[in-house]
């Protein structure tokens, strides 16, 4: 688990993230901090929604070591789904730490470099 989040800069926030949409899922099954006025659709695509979200950016990091496309594909796509969660005021600074991070990454990584002879 170590090694999945030491692999770049922003792996730790991204398992924040995770950590977070995970507890959000939570929240909606118990109830915990949503209303209780909202209809069985909302509190299962809330709960898709969550859960989805920090098992992309968990398979993202788990995949990325060995396949770096799909890996990042995966962390985008999870971070997006942490970043609609606006109310919540930590999970949208850190969906766009980790989005900007990738594709950082990803531009670092196809720039070619210069071979010393």
């Amino acid at each position: 688990m170590m090694q999945t989040l030491k692999q770049a800069w922003w792996a730790p926030f991204a398992g924040v993230l995770a950590l977070a949409q995970f507890w959000v899922g939570l929240a909606f099954i118990y109830g915990a901090g949503t209303s209780n006025v909202l209809d069985a659709e909302s509190t299962a695509a809330g709960i898709t929604l969550a859960f989805g979200g920090a098992g992309a950016l968990a398979a993202g990091l788990w995949i990325r070591p060995r396949s770096r496309g799909l890996g990042n594909a995966l962390v985008v796509a999870g971070a997006v789904l942490g970043a609609i969660w606006l109310w919540t005021v930590v999970m949208t600074p850190l969906a766009v730490v980790v989005i900007v991070g990738v594709v950082i990454s990803q531009v670092h990584s196809t720039t070619p470099v210069a071979k010393t002879p």
